[in-house]
């Protein structure tokens, strides 16, 4: 990752803007700004049900169609979307085919992970861009193929990494800026909790569930990515889950530092925030957060950690995050014509984290994330069905190397 703002360490810098990506030119065709954009919902679950809410309360988009393959699943969501006309919203089995029904301008994919793949695949080749939640999809291999598939329709895919949207996260990545390298920085996320449904037996569910919003803030605030984890799991005999719901991950990151992710979901007492509660010590400075208030920190110099307090704590006004914040970043990006934050090619390392960690718990030993991403790619290329995109992946030399190429 890079950031296009030269800050010099240790001056003092306002955090209140945080660093931001170049943006880049996609040559997709822009949305209309002067309507809202036409959303089709895929996936009538509890994530669906949210993202359908946000919609509607959106100034920048209008709900008009929901799909599912339950029956009745998309009217029911439908009916507690808070849309002034729900007679006005279609209801479908498909989603993209429902979105070209009625003229959609973009998808959102709230479906379980394992539809994530064939959902994006037939959007992206149909011309419609794709707004999915985490993770990209239920595999690494599928996500590098989902790489493929974008880059051939040069349709927009975008992950819905809606930690990214928090004020305070946007403050913590500047301070890194203006006082990093960091050195070591520190998630830990405890919360006692009992789900329902496919986590209970999911492989990993702490990790695949919970991991992916600590590694990729971790990322964005760091300003670095991955290069190897070692990972140990926990399954206490009180746990409801199936597989290890507690963990441990030690990452060492591009820039020479290290991350360090404890989280559980077996622990009582003292719970954490969703957003963990967070540690980073850098260079020129240290900065804590427990995951909603205001972020302290902290330097060598008196005067300026004052300033640099002051000055974060004198941010109040209300903004969107969250998941209402990734509709409107992906709606704009739509509209400027430009490679929204969280576009899958910088989402993939954030996934490739969990599954690192995921196989580091399994094998016992440490696993560098480039030897997972070609393990992944040849999995990837055996898997394809479709030729182009299979061909694209055999021409590649690394995917680091399509992942930097697209930054």
């Amino acid at each position: 990752m890079s950031s296009d703002l030269d800050i010099t360490a240790g001056h003092g810098t306002d955090t209140s803007a945080a660093p931001t990506l170049a943006p880049h030119l996609t040559g997709f065709p822009k949305l209309p700004s002067d309507r809202p954009a036409r959303v089709v919902v895929v996936g009538a679950g509890g994530m669906g049900s949210w993202w359908a809410r946000e919609v509607v309360a959106s100034g920048v988009a209008e709900l008009v169609g929901v799909a599912d393959l339950v029956e009745g699943a998309p009217q029911k969501v439908i009916e507690q979307s808070g849309a002034a006309d729900p007679s006005a919203i279609a209801a479908g089995t498909d989603g993209v085919d429902l979105a070209l029904e009625v003229g959609a301008d973009l998808l959102i994919d709230p479906t379980v992970p394992v539809a994530h793949h064939p959902v994006t695949v037939k959007a992206l080749h149909a011309g419609i861009p794709v707004l999915g939640e985490k993770p990209v999809t239920e595999n690494l291999h599928e996500a590098i193929s989902l790489l493929a598939h974008t880059q051939l329709t040069g349709v927009p895919f975008m992950v819905s990494q809606s930690r990214r949207f928090f004020r305070q996260v946007r403050q913590l990545r500047s301070f890194v800026a203006a006082h990093g390298p960091t050195v070591l920085t520190s998630a830990f996320f405890s919360l006692f909790t009992e789900m329902e449904g496919y986590r209970r037996t999911q492989q990993h569910p702490l990790l695949r569930d919970m991991g992916i919003h600590a590694f990729d803030t971790a990322r964005y605030i760091m300003d670095a990515d991955p290069v190897a984890v070692t990972a140990r799991g926990a399954q206490p005999e009180w746990s409801v889950y199936e597989h290890d719901a507690t963990v441990t991950a030690t990452f060492e990151m591009s820039d020479g530092s290290l991350f360090v992710y404890n989280g559980t979901w077996n622990a009582r007492g003292l719970p954490t925030y969703w957003n963990s509660e967070w540690r980073i010590g850098a260079q020129q400075g240290s900065a804590t957060w427990d995951g909603k208030g205001v972020p302290v920190l902290g330097t060598e110099d008196e005067a300026a950690t004052e300033r640099l307090q002051a000055a974060v704590d004198a941010e109040t006004g209300e903004e969107p995050d969250q998941i209402a914040a990734s509709l409107i970043e992906f709606v704009s990006a739509l509209r400027e014509g430009r490679t929204p934050m969280c576009e899958v090619h910088e989402n993939l390392l954030s996934f490739a984290m969990v599954e690192a960690a995921v196989a580091s718990v399994e094998r016992g030993q440490r696993v560098e994330i480039d030897e997972l991403l070609e393990q992944a790619r040849l999995e990837a290329i055996a898997a394809e069905a479709h030729q182009g995109a299979r061909e694209l992946m055999q021409s590649w030399s690394s995917v680091r190397e399509v992942l930097a190429a697209a930054q």
